[in-house]
């Protein structure tokens, strides 16, 4: 049988991974805008090489 401190830290997990999933969420979405504007800068460039080519 489990004692009550481990009961009460598994009873607690679901809200630590919700908590955790908040920054997680936020670093996504900046990494995601981050390469839209990326793209978008390599389409505006017209016919440059991407990636730095010579």
């Amino acid at each position: 049988m489990m004692d009550p401190v481990t009961l009460m830290l598994i009873g607690t997990a679901p809200a630590v991974l919700k908590v955790a999933d908040t920054p997680a969420q936020i670093l996504l979405l900046r990494a995601r805008a981050k390469l839209a504007r990326a793209e978008a800068a390599a389409r505006g460039k017209g016919d440059e090489p991407a990636g730095g080519a010579q």
